[in-house]
């Protein structure tokens, strides 16, 4: 699943190997293009760790961490193909869930 978007970002890679510069848009289609395949297998719906991924990224654009951003971009696309207990422990970070009674 998602070979088209998993081969973008090594290309994206390969794009920014040697410079950033004028990469900045390149890197944000396939962030775009990963987000569009997620939205699509899950009809409209991204996760929540994925929408995060996918915010990180793009704020890696902004801020020149190109090579970042991509790597966020292809977390957000492994970790939505997840079983669900291993989204939920990734998501919580192996913490336990609060319950709505704990403190009382």
């Amino acid at each position: 699943m998602y070979e088209k978007q998993m081969s973008a970002i090594a290309e994206g890679f390969r794009l920014v190997a040697d410079s950033y510069v004028g990469q900045e848009q390149a890197v944000l289609g396939i962030i775009a293009d990963c987000q569009n395949a997620m939205e699509a297998e899950r009809e409209g719906a991204v996760g929540p760790w994925e929408k995060r991924e996918l915010d990180y990224a793009r704020i890696a654009v902004r801020d020149g961490f190109l090579r970042l951003a991509l790597v966020a971009a292809e977390k957000a696309l492994v970790v939505s193909q997840l079983p669900r207990n291993e989204y939920e422990y990734g998501l919580s970070y192996g913490r336990p869930q609060a319950d709505d009674n704990d403190g009382e």
